[in-house]
């Protein structure tokens, strides 16, 4: 019995710490500040400049947006979503305090552009809205762009006279904190979409980017210029981050760019891998299918907690052969155990002989030491993926279940899920063929340590594991008196 108790200790430290190192590891939050002094970043007076704004205010308001741009340095001072909602109940807010989108050229224009009142002009169309505004300084003529389309989170924008923009220091600051997974600045260079994390330098340059984004955990901005540009992302500090996009030769600026949330379908519709700003990390591959099914079982089902409940069923069915088969194991070992025990007494003072004679008794019974761990290993990367799909999908975000449960991203209230998912891992623990929970004080201690982890884990990813658990009690006890 040694051995399966090894295995299975084996096989819990490694999940718990597989879990502990992806949390960890998988986007620590850089705990060092960087404080940016450099010029062509954000200087004294570009943030002083933003304290307050001295120009109009022009409303545009389409299906899906509530913009505001104030007339001083033609800002995006707000952008408001009318199907989203922020924790309070009212429409969720992409813009921080201090505006997006402000004007860059050069440290001294920029502050004349951006004290600078631009004439607005507001042209309406059947399926967008403009708003074109123009400034005279210097004796030049300076014009920016706005383009909200109807029935879109599609947006658009467009400078001239060789100025570039800037924006940040986030997206929808009134967003959940995103504990383990990235948020921040995105750019995607045409092979690969890159986490700008600016952990040792305080700025990174791209040359002629396909795309940049600042997104939070459900919200993102992203742009893509129509012209080739340079992109700088500069950080500020801990989670604050700007991204410059500056007009090649002093030409013209235009982009066109989603400002919504970061729904797969919706952000894949538009190609160019946007689809990126959501970070389900490195086993997408299972994430991105298992979102599909989720989404398709909630058109037939409309409750999201339903479709986990499902989708949780179906991943078990799936991997049920692979699950008989560990059992299975487990048993043969449960019987070889007192000719195991003969070997160990016998050969107690040559441990080479020991294991010679025990491979032996493996090859002659056909058992694999191993064979009711490997099974479950295989399904930890379903299991990461799956925690990162519940962990990151905005489809659960003020999706409510039953009764207490009225957001699936959010915890818990009363805590009732993940204490019902440890008592069902306790459950399945004396279950498991092998174990003495009396000598295995660790086997114990596990489902404490996994509760208080889940505790404050989203209610959606809680009722997964409860019900995984429900299922595999009910498989462990078919096992027994079916198969055996």
């Amino acid at each position: 019995m040694e051995e399966q108790k090894s295995s299975m200790l084996i096989f819990a430290l490694s999940l718990a710490l597989a879990l502990f190192l992806y949390m960890y590891f998988g986007n620590r939050i850089e705990k060092r500040k960087t404080h940016v002094a450099n010029a062509t970043s954000v200087s004294k007076s570009e943030e002083e400049k933003k304290v307050a704004f001295a120009g109009r205010d022009v409303k545009v308001e389409t299906t899906k947006y509530i913009a505001v741009i104030n007339t001083q340095g033609g800002v995006l001072r707000s952008l408001r979503l009318k199907d989203y909602k922020d924790d309070g109940g009212r429409p969720m807010e992409l813009v921080p305090e201090g505006g997006f989108f402000w004007n860059t050229l050069g440290e001294k224009v920029s502050l004349e552009l951006n004290r600078a009142l631009f004439d607005p002009e507001v042209r309406r169309t059947k399926d967008r809205v403009q708003v074109v505004l123009r400034a005279h300084l210097a004796n030049a003529t300076f014009e920016k762009t706005y383009t909200f389309y109807e029935n879109e989170y599609r947006v658009g924008l467009s400078t001239s006279g060789g100025m570039g923009v800037y924006f940040g220091p986030k997206v929808a600051p009134s967003d959940r904190k995103a504990r383990y997974s990235f948020v921040g600045p995105l750019v995607f260079d045409g092979k690969k979409v890159r986490e700008v994390k600016l952990k040792k330098e305080p700025q990174r340059v791209f040359d002629s980017p396909v795309w940049v984004a600042l997104q939070s955990l459900y919200f993102t901005v992203t742009l893509v210029p129509e012209v080739p540009v340079k992109a700088k992302v500069v950080k500020e500090s801990k989670g604050n981050y700007y991204i410059y996009l500056y007009p090649k030769k002093g030409g013209v600026e235009a982009f066109w760019g989603i400002a919504g949330p970061k729904k797969y379908e919706l952000l894949k519709s538009y190609g160019l891998h946007l689809e990126e700003n959501i970070r389900f990390g490195i086993f997408g591959i299972f994430s991105k299918p298992m979102l599909y099914l989720m989404n398709w079982l909630y058109g037939i089902i409309p409750n999201y907690g339903v479709a986990i409940i499902i989708l949780t069923v179906i991943i078990k069915i799936i991997f049920h052969p692979l699950t008989v088969r560990g059992y299975k194991s487990m048993n043969k070992m449960k019987e070889l155990q007192p000719l195991i025990q003969q070997i160990r007494e016998a050969y107690k003072d040559d441990p080479n002989k020991m294991n010679q004679e025990m491979m032996a008794l493996y090859k002659k019974y056909k058992v694999n030491p191993f064979g009711g761990c490997l099974p479950l290993l295989l399904q930890i990367p379903v299991f990461f993926a799956l925690y990162k799909l519940l962990m990151v999908s905005i489809e659960l975000r003020h999706a409510p279940f039953i009764l207490w449960i009225t957001d699936l991203s959010a915890k818990d209230p009363y805590y009732v899920t993940p204490i019902l998912m440890g008592l069902t891992m306790l459950i399945q623990q004396l279950l498991t063929p092998g174990q003495d929970m009396g000598q295995n004080k660790f086997m114990l201690l596990l489902p404490v340590v996994f509760t208080v982890i889940f505790l404050n884990f989203p209610s959606g990813l809680c009722l997964y594991f409860l019900v995984s658990n429900v299922l595999s009690i009910a498989e462990q006890l078919m096992i027994k008196y079916v198969y055996s």
